[in-house]
């Protein structure tokens, strides 16, 4: 009996030095019907039955491109189909030619000297922990710049972009992931929008990132699949960037397509306390299934954890904060929480009703809008 069945591997050809990597989606679509009979990302094997097909990828940016050809598949047939991006402008990779020295050195000169409308200062640190009285006010920092981008080098400390302008206060998170730098730019317009680029260097990261960034649903959900068949094993031999994983965590959460994530969304928590959103990620996947008096344990934990770098983390603590605060006060809530971890649920779901109430909607990072200024 001849067997019908084959597959293919998308190889892309891309710029050196670009801002998005060759990790993108793919879609195989029958040449006569026009049905997509798979979906998976570049490198991948997709299995697809034997035919002819049109084969294309998908930008972050929403460009669509595809093979000159049809491509041809024999029954039994393992093909490489190449397609070459040569001729497609990627972005360029974000540059700053300004260093995290760079910036201190403007303690030397303070800000209010440029008579600017708008100032900013970087802070370092976990602000959160201290406002709560879970850390001391001396374990963040704050340093006046004039920059309006940055270098941020790998930290076990988050950084943030304070923007003061007059009497009112925003906050910008800067997501670093493990061993690597994030170069933000930011700048307010006149009629005070929000300017906000990151270059993750790491062109996986920044497609997916933009791909989230701009709502392409179906294609943050291939690369978020694709990340959940590989998580586990990867976090545990660090070959798996830790910010890509929680991006993938969070569309993954977001449509409810929660199989397998239990082992990789606890080791994210395990091996990496310095990435809050490990944590907000795992509150939310044990609330989803129904482990609440772990995910109130958890939650406990933020304050040391520090704020989430991303608009869906703060949105999960807020909801869980709120629920477990309203639970608790019942007796058979199940919950397991004394009087002194309820009193700390109600303060932790109290400060994330204000941070979510201030969350710029346009931007999926954290940005703060108009929230009292971290002293």
């Amino acid at each position: 009996m001849i067997d019908k069945t084959a597959s293919l591997t998308v190889h892309l050809s891309v710029p050196t030095n670009r801002r998005w990597s060759t990790s993108l989606p793919i879609e195989v679509r029958d040449a006569k019907k026009l049905v997509c009979v798979a979906r998976g990302i570049s490198d991948g094997k997709l299995a697809v039955p034997a035919g002819n097909y049109f084969v294309t990828a998908m930008l972050p940016d929403g460009q669509q491109v595809a093979t000159e050809n049809i491509v041809e598949i024999a029954p039994g047939e393992d093909k490489i189909v190449p397609l070459s991006l040569s001729d497609i402008e990627f972005p360029a990779s974000l540059e700053s030619k300004n260093t995290w020295s760079d910036a201190v050195k403007d303690f030397a000169q303070p800000v209010t000297k440029y008579f600017s409308r708008v100032n900013y200062t970087i802070i370092t640190g976990n602000w959160l922990g201290a406002r709560m009285g879970a850390a001391s006010a001396n374990e963040f920092s704050r340093a006046p710049t004039t920059r309006t981008s940055l270098d941020v080098k790998f930290s076990a400390q988050p950084t943030w972009i304070e923007i003061t302008e007059g009497d009112q206060n925003t906050y910008l998170a800067v997501p670093v992931d493990d061993d690597s730098t994030t170069t933000v730019k930011w700048g307010v317009s006149e009629t005070g929008k929000l300017d906000l680029d990151f270059d993750f260097s790491n062109g996986a990261v920044n497609s997916f990132f933009d791909f989230i960034q701009s709502d392409q649903t179906f294609e943050a959900q291939s690369v978020s699949q694709s990340i959940n068949e590989q998580a586990t094993q990867a976090i545990l031999e660090k070959r798996l960037s830790p910010l890509r994983a929680v991006l993938g965590a969070y569309v993954l959460v977001r449509f409810s397509q929660r199989d397998d994530m239990d082992d990789w969304t606890a080791k994210l928590v395990e091996i990496y306390p310095w990435l809050p959103d490990a944590l907000a990620i795992r509150i939310e996947y044990l609330a989803r299934n129904g482990k609440h008096a772990e995910a109130a344990r958890l939650l406990l934990e933020v304050p040391k954890r520090g704020t989430p770098w991303f608009r869906s983390g703060i949105g999960y603590v807020e909801k869980r904060a709120n629920l477990y605060a309203r639970l608790g006060e019942a007796s058979r809530s199940g919950l397991e929480l004394d009087g002194t971890q309820l009193e700390q649920v109600k303060h932790i779901a109290g400060t994330f009703s204000k941070f979510a109430s201030a969350l710029d909607m346009t931007q999926f990072t954290t940005v703060l809008c108009g929230i009292e200024r971290i002293a």
